[in-house]
């Protein structure tokens, strides 16, 4: 009998045996889609979260520049204290970066800072705790955010601090009941503005500023309200780097630059702090390989589970079909026919547990990305991988049911 042979008289007998025992079937293939379904769900939630996060960070390029007074990761020699004590950025240090910095490897300037507790009234709505981002720079251009309606700030009115806004679009929809607000007029703070733009829905981004319930105003003008070193206000500078530089070079400048401004001496540390979006790109695969291999663990007890469950059934089966396999001996089956057709029906059981699962997280991940902005990636490769772990299981839960059976004497066999 050729191998191709024995293959399809082994899966025939297989399918023939499953199908007369439909509920010992489904409940050995239950445990197998359990297990799949954790893998499969968790990996394709951190491949998702992961896939998003990138995007986000991916949207503003690589070379973009955060100076800062906190640093994104914490390390080195420091203590909490010595960074709570550093100054923030401010205007001035943003102007002299622009002016001084090397034209040949800075490509656009940006300065920004954020505070809360503030009011926003319009005719209309009155809406508290609303957030303030102030800019100055190209800020727009960097950080990609688009427009729904109206235009972004003028050199003008950045320059001068005219008293323009542009709203976040939940923040919009709530003041004017959905209407266009742009060339109406709303007071933050006591203060009339008026509204020259719209942002885009951003929806619950993740590895991103969220600005769907902002107030964007020019730098000048939001310092009537809070300065940039004040407390409760956190101030940035961002440079975005040449295409075709190096982050290095970059990195050298904007130290150069800045230890000047502060007059810092040769041994003394840097009191701000460099962040880059390729740190947060670093750390993406590492982070979530730790929860790829937690997924494995909590999936893997779920499939060890299930695989007892798929030898049980196994033993069970070999000890109700021994007249069955004494008499396929007689006739002259071979032990590898005996054996492939009992492994075959493990690993077809677990094929089936895995295609379950898999289908399982295909259509809940649909049916949650209606419910939410969250976008869903699913991976192929996640997919053949969780079909591979149940084939593994397969192979272990059936091998020794298989073996057993395949060693059996004939003439033993057919007395029972």
């Amino acid at each position: 009998m050729t191998a191709v042979q024995l293959l399809k008289e082994s899966i025939a007998l297989s399918l023939n045996f499953l199908r007369a025992n439909k509920l010992r079937s489904f409940l050995s293939v239950l445990g197998i889609t359990i297990g799949i379904f954790c893998i499969v769900a968790i990996f394709t939630a951190t491949h998702s979260l992961e896939q998003n996060i990138r995007s986000n960070v991916d949207k503003m390029g690589d070379k973009i520049v955060y100076i800062q007074k906190w640093p994104w990761g914490f390390g080195g020699g420091y203590q909490w204290w010595d960074y709570l004590n550093r100054p923030e950025t401010t205007i001035r240090e943003y102007q002299r970066v622009t002016k001084e910095g090397n034209k040949n490897l800075i490509k656009n300037t940006a300065f920004f800072f954020d505070f809360s507790s503030n009011t926003a009234k319009s005719n209309l709505e009155e809406v508290s705790d609303v957030k303030i981002t102030a800019v100055m720079g190209d800020f727009f251009s960097i950080n990609q955010w688009d427009f729904f309606t109206g235009r972004s700030f003028t050199d003008f009115e950045t320059a001068n601090g005219k008293n323009s806004a542009i709203l976040g679009y939940n923040l919009a929809f709530t003041l004017f009941a959905g209407a266009d607000p742009v060339g109406r007029s709303i007071k933050i703070n006591g203060h009339k503005v008026t509204i020259i733009g719209v942002l885009s829905l951003q929806g619950q981004s993740i590895g991103g500023p969220q600005y769907d319930d902002v107030v964007v105003l020019p730098a000048r003008f939001a310092t009537k309200f809070k300065k940039p070193n004040a407390r409760g206000v956190s101030s940035s500078i961002i440079i975005k780097g040449r295409d075709d530089i190096k982050l290095s070079s970059l990195d050298f400048e904007i130290k150069r630059i800045m230890r000047s401004l502060r007059k810092l001496r040769p041994k003394d540390s840097d009191n701000f702090a460099i962040n880059k979006l390729t740190m947060v790109s670093d750390n993406l695969s590492q982070t979530f390989g730790v929860i790829d291999i937690v997924a494995v663990i909590i999936g893997g007890f779920s499939l060890l589970v299930g695989g007892f469950g798929i030898a049980n059934i196994m033993f069970v089966s070999v000890k109700e079909r021994t007249g069955i396999i004494g008499l396929q001996k007689a006739l002259g089956a071979e032990r590898s026919f005996i054996l492939s057709q009992f492994l075959f029906e493990a690993i077809f059981l677990c094929i089936i547990g895995a295609i379950i699962g898999i289908l399982l997280v295909v259509v809940l991940s649909y049916a949650a990305s209606t419910f939410s902005s969250f976008q869903i990636y699913f991976s192929s490769s996640i997919f053949i991988s969780g079909i591979g772990f149940s084939i593994l299981i397969g192979l272990i839960a059936g091998i020794a049911p298989a073996m057993l059976a395949a060693r059996m004497d004939p003439v033993v066999a057919l007395r029972k």
